[in-house]
């Protein structure tokens, strides 16, 4: 079987090769595309930028096609702006691409087991969006965390005669990233002439909070109903308020588990390299013969399946 599935991953390699040279080629040096886009920055440097992103406008021809094609591609889109990153998901795709088609490259001039060559190339590809995954919840935790107060402060600006679009405007100048950063996105929009409620359903798309949740939804109510918005306000930055403190108090008590977790799964590849160093020999059977690679895709496995099991218990949602 391995005699088959050789040929077929030097054709997947060579194939993904010249996906990637085409990819840079038009990405950074195509006329065309450079032309464009210039007269994007130069529409970008005139209105002094800080309005709506021009997305939409900077989209390539290789970015329409993935958008319109691959569902995949809109969902590393929005984790991309939800971490806030300088990357774009066209970026992303590249260099899970060239990351793989590396792993899998040198597989093949090792003679590496296909299945575990396979494993490891996905694996080693996934680390760009689980990355990007772990800033975008740092920064959804960071926003939770600030939101109380944000609505406190939008809370007093309108009792000092502000309007609501106001107070946002002026927490985008006041506070800093994440929320500043967010509230500023959301004054430039409605500045630029997005309706209100649809710059708050764009707020809530790019950071996903469920403590925003509750934000947008009582605007977007008191807006159908009327009512006391400085009131409303006020209760929610203590709801939200006690809420955080809540997470906090489940943090602590979920220490022990996370502690466990990290132990439990760095325990096999701290040992593995200590042997290593200490043994190189003894430790190289595990790698270059078939029944120490199945062997590592079986512990793999088992590791991956306890991981999930311990992310389960310690994972409780608020």
């Amino acid at each position: 079987m391995t005699m088959f599935l050789l040929p077929f991953f030097a054709f997947v390699s060579v194939i993904l090769i010249l996906l990637l040279v085409y990819w840079v080629w038009v990405h950074f040096f195509d006329p065309r595309n450079k032309a464009k886009k210039k007269r994007l920055q130069a529409i970008q440097n005139a209105i002094h930028s800080g309005g709506p992103s021009l997305s939409s406008a900077q989209e390539s021809a290789l970015e329409t096609w993935l958008r319109s094609r691959i569902r995949t591609f809109e969902q590393l889109d929005k984790l991309v702006q939800r971490a806030h990153s300088p990357l774009t998901a066209v970026h992303l795709m590249g260099l899970m691409l060239a990351l793989f088609t590396v792993v899998v490259v040198i597989g093949l001039v090792r003679q590496t087991n296909p299945l575990l060559l396979l494993v490891l190339a996905v694996a080693i590809a996934r680390t760009p969006v689980m990355w990007l995954s772990r800033q975008s919840n740092k920064r959804r935790q960071a926003f939770g965390d600030k939101l109380p107060e944000t609505l406190d402060y939008i809370s007093r600006a309108m009792r000092a005669g502000h309007s609501l679009t106001s107070a946002i405007g002026m927490v985008g100048k006041e506070f800093a990233d994440p929320l500043g950063h967010e509230f500023k996105i959301v004054f430039d929009e409605i500045s630029f002439g997005i309706p209100f409620k649809d710059a708050l359903g764009r707020l809530a798309d790019r950071v996903q909070s469920y403590d925003l949740n509750f934000f947008v939804i009582s605007i977007k109510i008191q807006h159908e109903t009327g009512g006391n918005l400085t009131e409303l306000l006020d209760g929610l930055a203590i709801t939200l308020r006690e809420r955080v403190k809540l997470r906090g108090k489940i943090r602590t008590l979920s220490a022990e588990g996370r502690a466990s977790a990290w132990v439990l799964g760095s325990m096999p590849f701290v040992l593995a390299a200590m042997l290593t160093f200490i043994n190189p020999r003894y430790m190289s059977a595990l790698w270059t013969t078939p029944q120490g690679q199945k062997l590592i895709l079986i512990g793999g496995g088992l590791m991956a399946v306890g991981f999930f099991v311990l992310n389960r218990i310690i994972k409780i949602k608020v």
